[in-house]
């Protein structure tokens, strides 16, 4: 509980440090030398708050109570920040997760997810009780089937068969040896 309580309590981590470039470009590009709060939380994707805090140091001027942000002090006080331990720390952070997504996504891709459910029966199939239409000979298997996902079904039967005594299996599939003619 106690750790709920206190990742909720957490601010949430910058995204824009990895945008930093894009963001300097663009303040750089500004019309005026003077950057506004909504500009911030725009070019930044922060809420009004966020924006206030992050340009606080910055603010050289007012228009009414509004305050303006000197865009060069601005361009420095966000490298500053996307320089910082908590940023390098999110940079990682990010980098890892893209690899286990990464990740995730390869071994999805390379073991596909069964189209077969196995019933529990399935589970402790034995080589003595395939279904009908499964033959095992010296050098070949043989699976017959009317419907693909009949076909499936005695597959996985055979597979979990298999799994359950590999060396019967691998008996009654040895090819037979080779007779040398003398």
């Amino acid at each position: 509980m106690r750790s709920n309580i206190l990742r909720d309590t957490l601010p949430a981590k910058p995204t824009w440090y990895a945008e930093l470039d894009s963001i300097i470009s663009s303040l750089q590009a500004a019309p005026r030398p003077f950057i506004d709060r909504a500009t911030i939380e725009v070019l930044l994707g922060v809420g009004r708050r966020r924006a206030q805090q992050i340009m606080a140091p910055c603010i050289s001027s007012h228009v009414g109570s509004n305050g303006l942000a000197d865009r060069d002090l601005l361009i420095g006080h966000l490298r500053t920040l996307a320089r910082s331990e908590s940023a390098a720390y999110e940079r990682v952070r990010r980098r890892k997760v893209a690899e286990w997504i990464d990740t995730l996504r390869r071994e999805r891709l390379e073991r596909p997810q069964i189209l077969v459910e196995a019933p529990t029966r399935i589970i402790n199939q034995q080589l003595a009780s395939l279904p009908r239409g499964i033959q095992i000979e010296r050098g070949r298997i043989i699976v017959d089937f009317d419907e693909p996902r009949e076909a499936l079904e005695k597959l996985l039967a055979l597979a979990m068969a298999i799994g359950n005594d590999y060396s019967t299996f691998e008996e009654l599939t040895a090819a037979k040896p080779i007779r040398e003619s003398w």
